[in-house]
Formats: C-alpha cells, sequence, structure tokens
C-alpha cells in the first residue's frame, strides 16, 4: 500500500493530484484529489509564504488532501482508515489537522507561542483565514495567518512521515521546526518591516498590530 500511495506524494510532503496504474488489478487512478474545473490561480494567496504552503491550505480547505477516508471513498483498498497518528478515529481532513489529539497539542502550543487563548478545533478554520479575537493590523493579521498556514502544513507533514515511513516528530520538536520555518519565510518576504529572531521567539504578539 505504501508504494502504491507513494506515487502520490510530491516533495516537501505534500500530496500530489494524479496517479496512473496503481495496484495489481489493473484499475487506474487519475487526477485523485484535484478538484475539476478548478484553475491554479483559484488557491489562496499569502504573499509571505512559499507557493507549496498556498497549496497544501487550500486544498485541506476544499477538503482534497488524500486522507485514508477520501482515498476510501474512490475505491482504494486501505488496510485501515483510522487516524496514523492517534489511532482514535477515522482519518478525514479536519481531523488530522485539528481534531486529532496531538494536532490540538499543537495548536495550543502555537496559541501559547503567540499569547493566544487555547485552541478550540471548531475555531480551526478562522486561523487560516488570519481571523482572531485579538485585535490586528492588516500587517498583523497576514503575520497570524501564514503562522497558523505553517502549522497546517507542518502537522500534514508530520501526518505523511507516520503514515509512509512510521516515524515523525514529537510534539516540541515539531513547534521549534515551524518556528524556524515561519520565520525564515516571512522574514525574507516581508516588505517594510524587520522580524528579529528572539522577539520572533519570545514575543510574537507584537507583530500582530505593527
Amino acid at each position: 500500500m505504501a508504494g502504491m500511495l507513494g506515487v502520490l506524494m510530491s516533495r516537501g510532503g505534500v500530496f500530489g493530484g494524479r496517479a496512473s496504474n496503481m495496484g495489481n488489478n489493473g484499475m487506474t487512478y487519475a487526477k485523485v484529489l484535484t478538484p475539476p474545473n478548478q484553475a491554479p490561480n483559484k488557491t489562496l494567496r499569502n504573499n509571505l509564504l512559499p507557493r507549496k504552503i498556498e497549496i497544501c491550505v487550500w486544498r485541506a480547505l476544499k477538503k482534497r488532501l488524500p486522507v485514508w477516508i477520501e482515498l476510501d471513498k474512490r475505491g482504494i483498498d486501505l488496510h485501515s482508515v483510522r487516524c496514523p497518528i492517534c489511532d482514535n478515529d477515522l482519518e478525514s481532513v479536519d481531523h488530522t489537522l485539528f481534531n486529532c489529539s496531538f494536532a490540538i497539542d499543537i495548536w495550543n502550543r502555537v496559541f501559547k507561542w503567540w499569547n493566544f487563548s487555547n485552541f478550540s478545533p471548531s475555531n480551526g478554520p478562522d486561523s487560516l483565514h488570519g481571523k482572531s479575537s485579538h485585535v490586528m493590523s492588516s500587517l498583523g493579521s497576514k503575520i497570524w495567518q501564514a503562522v497558523a498556514w505553517v502549522t497546517l502544513y507542518y502537522l500534514w507533514k508530520n501526518r505523511n512521515l507516520k503514515a509512509f515511513q512510521h516515524k515523525g516528530w514529537c510534539a516540541p520538536v515539531l513547534l521549534n521546526e515551524l518556528q524556524v520555518k515561519s520565520f525564515e519565510w516571512i522574514s525574507s518576504r516581508i516588505k517594510g518591516k524587520n522580524l528579529e529572531w528572539t522577539n520572533w521567539l519570545t514575543n510574537p504578539h507584537m507583530y500582530l498590530v505593527c
């Protein structure tokens, strides 16, 4: 199964949308989880991040990430459709990114880092749109949205490591990874504002009103 599904995974831990000649039953699966009649420019945009992050988030919001439940619906025979991280529920997009106990732990760590109140799975999509109960400037909202997108991307990347290589990051290491990469991506693309690493780690909340 891992070999069959592996052809769907592109670089960076994000799945691509095409596969063919998979399995031994002669069946061909094409355009797996690629939304029909959707042009690439329909994806969400945040120019503080690489394109691959935007695509991953767009697929997540469209429920087009190839979690086990979605692949099962498309007739791909799987050994299990349970979450490869917690094994406590069926693996849907919402479960993997917002409701899994590991995902909740990561989101709570990110929220604590940004001095927000505890994360609620029901409010997860709001973060992807840069929404929060905190007062933010336009740039601050964009920065927070970028951090939320990087969080989602790393949750999905960790899921793929667990599903296909039977390994993954522990929560503190994953948090550190996304802190480093979000700083690297955002600071190299933001215009008219210098982000400082020490502030980014200890007081990122200051950037919400910049």
